[in-house]
């Protein structure tokens, strides 16, 4: 998860330098973010496919050969062209690893799920807290970003070699009898409410990555050692959040305390961002309250819904990605048109929809996730 995180979030930090070397506007980082997006969207869905069919193990070993292959790729990238193909197959590898990490929780732990999921998505915000800095520090010490990219490939091989000896139970594969029933998928409202919901939490998530950097370069002349440490702030009270709102889940209930947190995480954004310069650490500090929404809300899948879980899991993530996908593209496309400031509103926004939805699985789930809840302290 550390290692996802330094894939993602790495970016954020090199976009002022990718766009003055290959001479792109914010429309041409979009169309590179939208590649990045591709590739996840697509092999998420497949990853929730071949974790049914094959197991989890073997869809991690895939995820991490596309990882060193495509970072590895990226230090000897020349053109902007190769650049989106190397981060298309980097996202591969991403895809298949987090799917494979986000279905064999629910497998490996009995009891205390929430807070062993956020504990281990506490291990993504750790890695962003200290790629966003860091990444921010030898950029501006003159480490040009094709050697980061060689330093997080030489990482992700030694991961790969211990992770060979890791021992991964292959109970979540499908029994040949196990179809998926789509029909009951498609039809199910449930399962659109979790996409849309998820989505936009992920459409804020992500963008802030993505676009707080450049937020902070372009309107108030932030270089890219200033913009890191605000950035590195978001993640790092994000890091704190996953690490202690797990607890917080399995006392005060999974959904429920979600709906509470995100808009904790939207009054922060929306009045930080209204308030301008002097409302940057106010942006920041809202990370401590969107920390606990992906896993806690990937965890509920498995409890609401009791066949296919890995299959509904990677469409739901699929199409959360897809929608994070699209609102990059018009974050990069009304940066150009009508400035960077005004669009940075989109977040905020994206985060009140979430809240919506999220309110929709509460009321639609409250009784499933109770009986579960006692049946875990049983």
């Amino acid at each position: 998860m550390i290692l996802l995180a330094m894939c993602d979030n790495v970016r954020g930090p090199f976009i002022p330098t990718l766009k003055k070397e290959f001479m792109v506007n914010n429309k041409g980082i979009a169309a590179m973010i939208t590649a990045c997006s591709l590739g996840f969207v697509i092999f998420t869905f497949v990853g929730g496919i071949l974790c049914e069919k094959i197991g989890q193990k073997k869809v991690f070993m895939i995820g991490f050969i596309f990882i060193i292959f495509s970072l590895t790729g990226l230090h000897f990238c020349n053109s902007f062209a190769t650049l989106i193909i190397e981060l298309f197959l980097l996202n591969i590898g991403q895809a298949l690893i987090a799917m494979g990490a986000n279905t064999i929780i629910p497998v490996l732990a009995v009891s205390f799920q929430a807070i062993i999921m956020n504990l281990t998505h506490f291990c993504y915000g750790l890695g962003a807290t200290f790629t966003q800095r860091f990444t921010g520090i030898m950029l501006h010490n003159g480490v040009t970003w094709k050697k980061i990219y060689l330093i997080i490939a030489i990482i992700s091989f030694i991961i790969f070699i211990g992770f060979m000896f890791v021992e991964i139970p292959e109970t979540h594969k499908a029994k040949q009898d196990d179809k998926i029933n789509h029909s009951y998928i498609l039809k199910n409202k449930l399962i659109y409410f979790y996409m849309i919901a998820l989505g936009f939490y992920v459409a804020a998530e992500i963008n802030t990555g993505n676009w707080f950097i450049n937020f902070m370069y372009d309107v108030y002349n932030f270089n890219e050692n200033q913009g890191s440490f605000y950035t590195a702030l978001f993640f790092g009270t994000f890091t704190i959040g996953r690490l202690l709102g797990g607890f917080v889940v399995e006392k005060f209930g999974y959904i429920k305390t979600v709906l509470i947190s995100i808009i904790i995480a939207f009054l922060l954004y929306i009045f930080g961002l209204f308030i301008g310069e002097s409302g940057i650490i106010i942006i920041s500090v809202s990370g401590l309250f969107f920390a606990i929404t992906f896993p806690t809300i990937v965890l509920t899948i498995s409890k609401v819904f009791k066949n296919n879980v890995s299959y509904i899991t990677g469409l739901i993530v699929m199409v959360a990605s897809c929608i994070a996908m699209i609102i990059n593209i018009l974050i990069g496309t009304l940066n150009d048109a009508i400035g960077v400031y005004k669009t940075y509103y989109i977040i905020p926004i994206c985060l009140l929809i979430c809240v919506v939805f999220t309110y929709l699985i509460y009321i639609n789930t409250k009784e499933v996730l109770i009986k579960n809840e006692r049946k875990q302290n049983v």
